[in-house]
């Protein structure tokens, strides 16, 4: 019956728009590969278009690559650079964050070529939890994922451990958690609004590491950015590779600085866009410079603006 379009008529206009221009750019692709003017270029469409099935013989066909180029520029490359964006954001609001992780990163490495996906780079633990509080406080698919319950017994689920009941689901159900919400329960992250890369650190890990063995556990329980289970994100290893070699290097060779209270785009982010103050509970609502996102399946996001300077190294 097409409802979608009729009671989400944005949405669904929406949809279409960056469908054509994902369907225009692989186009494009196929054409460059046509030609031969992509010999230099291994891309992840190169080996797309050069994949054969063992079987058939058989390459991709159109409409299977129009597929591909909606997944690549949707989980390959927005949600990637929503997380980067948030975590930008929060270490220039943040200014003794940003020392900490620029101190971990220039005391690892002698230059910046040695900054390379592998042990090393794992080891700067401040970044990494840099990296988790950003996607904790944005989430780069902040809404719901529905799932329906299948099983025909139907299904309970127990949410006793963080003081709720026992909640009987029949077959049919469809259930989802805001990922947006539960990133910011007060029950699993105390200030919840607050950007504490600390709480995901053990003091065994890092000198300013805040969080116990019980408080880590609480906070990964409901952490997850990338979705789990069998549908969760098949990029995530990807994804954080790509944040810790940007950011590391960007650490260690820039000097960032954000650029406030700027016209045109930066007038909607540079001041958050919830009050401040707390709820009946007396639970923080929200703080001036939360990062403003705003919920189409993945992040629109609009900054943050910064200002970058070549790091001066000593002679």
């Amino acid at each position: 019956m097409n409802l979608g379009r009729l009671l989400f008529p944005t949405i669904a206009t929406e949809r279409w728009r960056f469908i054509l221009h994902s369907r225009a750019c692989a186009n494009d692709r196929m054409a460059m590969h046509a030609s031969g003017l992509d010999k230099e270029k291994r891309d992840f469409f190169h080996y797309l278009l050069d994949a054969v099935d063992p079987e058939t013989g058989k390459g991709f066909e159109t409409v299977e690559l129009w597929g591909e180029a909606n997944v690549l520029m949707i989980a390959g490359s927005d949600t990637t650079s929503s997380a980067l964006a948030a975590t930008l954001y929060y270490l220039l609001q943040n200014p003794d964050k940003l020392e900490t992780v620029k101190e971990e990163v220039r005391n690892k490495f002698k230059c910046v070529d040695e900054i390379v996906s592998g042990k090393e780079l794992n080891e700067c633990v401040y970044l990494r939890a840099c990296i988790d509080e950003a996607m904790r406080l944005c989430p780069p698919v902040p809404g719901l994922l529905p799932r329906e319950v299948i099983n025909p017994k139907g299904m309970t689920i127990d949410c006793t451990r963080t003081d709720g009941g026992k909640y009987f689901l029949p077959k049919g159900t469809t259930l989802g958690v805001n990922i947006y919400t539960m990133h910011h329960s007060p029950t699993h992250y105390p200030q919840p609004f607050k950007f504490y890369p600390e709480r995901w650190l053990l003091s065994a890990d890092h000198p300013l590491g805040a969080a116990t063995q019980e408080s880590l556990d609480l906070a990964r329980a409901a952490y997850t950015p990338f979705s789990i289970g069998s549908r969760g994100c098949i990029g995530k290893a990807l994804a954080l590779m790509e944040l810790r070699l940007v950011l590391g290097r960007m650490m260690w060779e820039w000097e960032v600085e954000g650029v406030w209270g700027v016209k045109g785009k930066g007038e909607k982010w540079d001041g958050g866009f919830r009050w401040e103050g707390v709820d009946e509970k007396g639970q923080e609502e929200g703080w001036k410079g939360e990062f403003r996102i705003f919920d189409h399946f993945t992040t629109r996001k609009e900054g943050p603006v910064v200002k970058f300077e070549k790091r001066v190294l000593a002679a």
